[in-house]
């Protein structure tokens, strides 16, 4: 009984980081240790484990090799997690939402009662977003958040998500991501992107590290940002 509890805790857990995994994605640009990735896997282990090994010993009770085998599988894992939490950077959940800034607990618009004046109003407020990040190039900020973007548009960062998400079907880290993207099309296609190095224009375009740059790029484009250079410059 105990064990089944234990499978539950863990599972509700896992349920735990994937919204907050969601939350993070609506309000950071750079997400980079903040979704919690390496908790996730470790619970995935855990519990996967965990299984394993209860069935092994139903089949087998008097076998005591996988256990050993399991007990340095676990002396591993601790070792990994802790090197993940030491490099962990402070998480600022999104959940904390209401608290930051100097926005109401509620959004006053979410108070209507008219879908189709919701979805019109969203697509003005999609529209409004638009034209603030393309003329200020905002997204070239590494550390740029939803909160950033609420407190220049004077409006909810919670209703900016739900224009994000309802109308163009993004979070708000790949719509970001995506305006980077087309930077840094431009910069390897024209010349004024010599002077750069493919890293660089990464960093140029708001990417605080390589990884989340070439990740980003093969996601949207489908190719390296090396691949892309070679292929727009012959």
């Amino acid at each position: 009984m105990g064990i089944c509890y234990s499978w539950a805790i863990g599972i509700w857990n896992l349920r735990l980081i994937y919204d907050h995994k969601k939350e993070v994605q609506n309000t950071f640009s750079l997400i980079e240790f903040k979704e919690l990735e390496w908790a996730r896997i470790f619970l995935i282990y855990a519990l996967t484990t965990s299984v394993i090994i209860h069935i092994l010993y139903i089949i087998s009770p008097q076998n005591y090799y996988f256990k050993l085998l399991f007990s340095i599988f676990d002396l591993i894992a601790i070792y990994w997690i802790g090197g993940n939490g030491i490099i962990q950077r402070k998480v600022l959940s999104a959940l904390e939402i209401k608290k930051i800034g100097n926005f109401k607990e509620v959004d006053p618009l979410d108070e209507k009662n008219s879908p189709t004046y919701a979805i019109e109003d969203l697509k003005a407020l999609m529209k409004k977003i638009e034209e603030y990040v393309v003329s200020t190039e905002s997204f070239m900020s590494a550390e740029l958040t939803i909160i950033d973007l609420a407190e220049k548009l004077k409006v909810h960062p919670k209703r900016i998500s739900t224009a994000i998400n309802t109308v163009i079907n993004q979070n708000f880290n790949t719509y970001i991501n995506q305006h980077r993207i087309k930077k840094a099309e431009l910069l390897l296609k024209n010349k004024s992107g010599d002077n750069y190095s493919i890293e660089g224009i990464g960093k140029e375009v708001g990417f605080n590290s390589n990884s989340a740059f070439y990740s980003a790029f093969r996601k949207l484009t489908g190719m390296t940002p090396s691949a892309y250079k070679e292929r727009t410059t012959v």
